[in-house]
């Protein structure tokens, strides 16, 4: 069985791969032939892995139905991400590759770091440390505000919303959430009131967006709906870039709403901006990098801040991944065949 391990980017990743699968299967690893890269699997690198069984791949690889034509041997797509957008899941169901991904590994990392942008924010943070980098003392423009008492409206209560439903309740927000599935469980514990998305929008002082991100959620936040929104809110996104219109964030900051501030792990044209180095190789469509020239002009308003999808990154959340995919992979290679039931939205 040979199995592509993808965007492998420090030495230290591919010694615990190593090492946990070792303590896995013992002698069976000598049967499996694994190959560790720092290339994507796309349309663009697949030709070099045409014979592989299972590819196991992260954030920045594309596995499209062109590119599945290409992997005729392939059995199962592991992908160390929650979110499934960068897969073609039909196309993998009608061709009998299972998908596997990981929602459990990082749902405390992200609430956690989903918080520390609303602090930020609150706080004027960023803008205060680069002022003082810059040998600038003054308070000018570093008014914040408490979260003691305000209204978070949490959009998406899975995983990760019920961590920052957790975290809000600790500081002593009140919670307004929206959810196709309301969690009563929430609501008994951290005194949750569901209501709909306009409810939310409108009595929101922060709005998070927690949803997973599919062909229902596409734009959830636009340009009819942000008109909602409070003059002084806040808005973050740690989910996914596209359940957020990139316009409606432009026309919300140039007709003085979300004056709280935006603050996006994800974004809009994200691949062009997260591979950077890549632009030159054509890969790219006009459209993705329209989307990205507009996701960088929400830079030039002062009250917005990114960070470059990194709320799951942490060293133990990189270990749970870790020790997950193996897991995985040791179920698959002596069962032929995955023992969990994963669910994906369409």
């Amino acid at each position: 069985m040979k199995i592509g391990i993808f965007e492998i980017e420090r030495d230290w990743e591919k010694q615990v791969y190593l090492e946990t699968l070792r303590q896995n299967l013992g002698e069976s690893l000598g049967n499996l032939e694994l190959v560790f890269t720092s290339e994507p699997l796309d349309s663009f690198t697949v030709n070099a892995y045409s014979d592989l069984n299972v590819a196991v791949i992260y954030i920045n690889s594309l596995v499209t139905e062109k590119v599945l034509d290409q992997l005729p041997n392939l059995k199962l797509i592991i992908t160390r991400t929650t979110g499934t957008d960068h897969i073609d899941i039909l196309a993998c169901q009608k061709r009998g590759v299972a998908v596997a991904n990981s929602p459990y590994f990082a749902f405390t990392t992200v609430a956690e770091h989903t918080i520390g942008l609303i602090f930020t924010l609150a706080k004027r943070i960023a803008t205060a440390i680069s002022k003082v980098k810059n040998l600038n003392f003054s308070r000018e423009g570093l008014l914040g505000f408490d979260l003691f008492g305000k209204t978070i409206g949490i959009i998406g209560t899975g995983n990760i919303g019920k961590e920052v439903a957790r975290i809000a309740y600790g500081i002593g927000m009140k919670i307004l959430a929206h959810d196709i599935k309301p969690d009563l469980q929430l609501k008994e514990k951290f005194e949750v009131s569901y209501v709909s998305l306009e409810e939310l929008l409108k009595h929101s002082d922060v709005i998070v967006v927690m949803v997973p991100y599919y062909s229902k959620t596409h734009h959830m936040i636009n340009l009819e709906n942000i008109k909602l929104v409070k003059d002084e809110a806040m808005l973050i996104n740690t989910a996914r870039g596209p359940i957020v219109d990139t316009e409606a964030l432009i026309w919300a900051l140039q007709n003085r709403k979300l004056q709280g501030g935006i603050a996006l792990d994800v974004f809009e044209g994200e691949r062009v901006l997260l591979e950077m180095e890549k632009i030159l190789e054509n890969r790219f469509s006009p459209q993705d990098y329209e989307k990205a020239l507009k996701t960088l002009h929400l830079l030039s308003y002062p009250n917005v801040i990114f960070t470059p999808h990194t709320a799951h990154y942490t060293k133990d959340a990189l270990q749970r991944n870790i020790n997950w995919v193996a897991e995985t992979i040791t179920q698959f290679v002596k069962n032929k065949c995955l023992l969990t039931t994963y669910s994906f939205y369409f």
